[in-house]
């Protein structure tokens, strides 16, 4: 019989490992674990949740399909091997296990779930709700087997249904914030947004940091023509997370609706660019430039876009616009200088701009790449 204690140190080692970003001591330390004891099936699990968390779903689908060559029913494997085939796209494999498993256990309720989210996610809605109809005739007083339905439901758009449904899961605990959450979407929904208002804002109270839910209370806030407290939600959520698409096109609405067509242009714009809809993007600026031509911030951005359209020429000649509209745009400069040295081969012009850069930001000398750093410093600055 292997040595317990030593087991129990090998696996503490091996998530503190993985915790500190150490990936070959972590798998080492597994696999020390199942060497010592093979026909313990629970060690294979956890090393095929560390190379799941690792990024690595091919060893992962190895150690699983090891485990269920031996124990073919393991709910838990066939569980996590359904989640690698759903992240892949095979959607009648995993709906195969999630079978097998009810199967064997029709009060799994967890897999019944599951089940019924695959369901949704294909807009197969009636069959979705006919899973969670069967989770609920094991646990009815389930809030989370409610608010899966009334999220079925809404998306079926059956929302009087929704409504009913999400009512009963807060029913069952009236402080859940899933439950809450969903309440003010499936009144969004409706065009409700008062109440919605009130809902978000009672979701809120119980979880202050969600992003999604404050990202919803703005456009609920939008649909009332309140833009003040609207941009006011989505920079809540810009503090923490500037690369979301939903925030800043619902900032573009807003100043849109306050009148600012070029800003909120140029939002709606980097929405666009956000999601890699790069013509949608190019649209949104080329408005913005036409509304207000000497707006430097949709000049600069246009430019961003055109870099990452490998549009060169173009790029540089709106960024050296932008300077010419605001001197003192920095990331701007730095793009240029950049632009310059990587793509244009202008490596000496470059390396001048990046010096300019620091004269207005010299804490930018720590981001610049390590391997131009001392020609920065011998560079002169542009006139």
């Amino acid at each position: 019989m292997a040595d317990n204690t030593r087991i129990a140190r090998m696996k503490q080692k091996a998530w503190s490992m993985l915790d500190a970003n150490a990936p070959e001591e972590a798998l080492s330390a597994f696999r020390e674990c199942v060497e010592l004891e093979p026909n313990n099936l629970n060690h294979q699990i956890e090393l095929g949740v560390a190379l799941y968390k690792l990024n690595r779903p091919d060893e992962c689908l190895e150690v699983l399909d090891k485990i269920l060559a031996v124990e073919p029913n393991m709910i838990l494997a066939l569980n996590n091997k359904a989640r690698i085939l759903l992240d892949r796209g095979q959607h009648k494999e995993a709906l195969a296990l999630y079978r097998q498993i009810l199967n064997r256990d029709p009060k799994h309720v967890r897999t019944w779930i599951k089940a019924a989210q695959l369901m949704s996610s294909l807009e197969k809605y009636d069959k979705a709700d006919g899973c969670i109809q069967e989770a609920l005739a094991v646990s009815p007083e389930d809030p989370e087997l409610w608010r899966e339905r009334a999220i079925i439901a809404r998306k079926a758009n059956r929302l009087e249904d929704a409504v009913k449904y999400i009512d009963q899961s807060l029913s069952c605990k009236a402080t859940d914030f899933d439950s809450l959450k969903e309440k003010a979407n499936v009144l969004a929904a409706l065009k409700r947004f008062k109440e919605a208002i009130e809902a978000y804002k009672a979701a809120l109270r119980q979880n202050k940091d969600d992003s999604d839910a404050k990202i919803s209370l703005g456009y609920a806030y939008l649909a009332e023509n309140n833009t003040k407290d609207a941009l006011d939600a989505f920079e809540a959520v810009m503090k923490v997370d500037k690369n979301n698409a939903r925030v800043w096109d619902g900032r573009g609405l807003a100043f849109m609706m306050q009148g600012d067509q070029a800003r909120g242009c140029v939002n709606r714009g980097t929405a666009a660019m956000i999601n890699k809809k790069y013509d949608e993007a190019m649209d949104f600026f080329n408005q913005a430039i036409e509304a207000k031509p000497d707006y430097p911030e949709a000049w600069s951005n246009k430019g961003t876009l055109l870099e990452k359209l490998e549009r060169y020429e173009e790029a540089a000649d709106a960024y050296r616009h932008t300077l010419k509209l605001d001197r003192n745009a920095v990331v701007c400069m730095h793009n240029l200088g950049m632009l310059y040295i990587r793509h244009l081969d202008r490596r000496y012009e470059g390396l001048c701009w990046l010096k300019t850069t620091l004269k207005y930001d010299p804490q930018r000398w720590f981001k610049l790449p390590s391997d131009l750093r001392s020609e920065v410093d011998q560079a002169s600055y542009m006139d």
